[in-house]
Formats: structure tokens, sequence, C-alpha cells
């Protein structure tokens, strides 16, 4: 299978809302220092894939855990100053494939290095929520570049099972097995068998890493 980061230039459209808005930010900054941030939610799908893809906000990140809130009020791009703002957030807040920086383009722009995940990575960690917004994003990717295709999106989230454990917290349980189910109904219009498409051949590539012979699931599926 070709590696899933062919079919992505990463080049960036600064002419989109996205795009001003962080220019605006950028030219905010402190120049007496360096800075790293990675954006995350739909942004970079709109940067890079679809400018027509809007969303209220741009999420970002600081890749040295800093809170960006201080720097975005002092640069007036907050959320009490209306319209379209910037949202911080932790890297924690991007649950996604661990392959995730590998195959995220960087920019530099004067003294801020700028990290734009891979639209996979984007669309993976959409799976957390799924709403209406996300679909779309997920069938305008499809629908410009092709990718990533049922199998692609079945490997990646092989790569990712991670992502389907029992969520720590009860009052907050974990979407993405339903989230999941319902992405192959809407935009593969087929089902998909979480335990045995996703689960169970990660769980069999883990162990074989390991030196471990995996279970012969088809085996134990035709009992």
């Amino acid at each position: 299978m070709p590696s899933i980061k062919n079919w992505w230039a990463g080049e960036i459209d600064w002419a989109t809302p996205a795009g001003q808005l962080l220019q605006k930010f950028l030219v905010a900054l402190p120049k007496d220092r360096p800075f790293h941030f990675t954006l995350y939610g739909s942004a970079p799908l709109q940067l890079t894939v679809d400018r027509q893809l809007m969303s209220g906000d741009v999420d970002l990140f600081s890749d040295d855990d800093e809170d960006l809130a201080a720097l975005i009020v002092a640069a007036k791009l907050d959320k009490t100053h209306g319209g379209f703002y910037l949202e911080p957030g932790f890297e924690l807040s991007f649950r996604t494939s661990p392959r995730w920086r590998q195959r995220a383009k960087t920019v530099q722009r004067d003294n801020v290095t700028l990290t734009i995940p891979h639209p996979v990575d984007i669309l993976i960690g959409k799976l957390d929520r799924l709403d209406a917004k996300d679909l779309k994003a997920f069938e305008r990717t499809i629908q410009l570049t092709g990718h990533p295709t049922a199998a692609e999106l079945k490997r990646e989230l092989q790569n990712a099972v991670d992502l389907f454990r029992p969520a720590f917290d009860d009052d907050a349980p974990n979407r993405y097995p339903e989230n999941t189910r319902k992405l192959w109904r809407e935009l593969f219009h087929g089902e998909i068998d979480i335990r045995q498409e996703i689960i169970e051949p990660a769980i069999a590539r883990r162990r074989q890493g390991y030196g471990e012979t995996p279970p012969d699931y088809k085996r134990t599926l035709g009992q």
C-alpha cells in the first residue's frame, strides 16, 4: 500500500480565514524568543485541502506545553473579542494517531515554527465528536483528494488502536467505536466490526512485534 503521506503537499493557503487570523497572531507575538505551535481541529484542512471548510475558531497548542491564553488575549484574538478567534489548547487535546508528527509539515515564519498535521490525522481526531461539520470534513477531503480510502483509514485506525480503549472518565465515554461505525455507514455505505477489523489485527501485529505468536483469530471466529 502506498504511503499515506504521498497524496498531500501540505502547502498553506494564507489567504483563507484561518491563514489571515494566524498571520495577525504571528505578527503580534514577541520577537525576542522562538515559538513552536501546532494546529489541530478544522484549520489545517481549510489551510491545505479546502478553503470552504469553515469553523468558528482556529485551535492550536504550544509544542512546549505553554499555556497560550495570555498571548492570544494580548493579541485580542480570543473568543471574548468576538468573530473568528483563536482557541488555545494543549497537545493532550489532540487525540489522533501516534504517527502524526512524522507526517506533519512545518513552516517557519520569522521566530515561529508552525506544525500542520496531515489531513488523515486531523480526520482521525474528529472521530471523537463526529458532528455534521466533521462528517463534511471527511466528505470534502475524500472528494478532493481521493483519500483516505476505507482500506487506508482502517489501517490507520489499527495503528491508532489505543484510541478505542475504554475512557478514563465514566462521565465522558469513549465515542471512537460508535462514531467509527457511524462514519462507515455514512461515507463508505457499509458496516465495520471494530473488534474484528481494527482491534484484533492491531493486537496481532503488536504481539508479533514483541516476538509472540499471534492468536489464530480466523480459527477462533470459525468455532
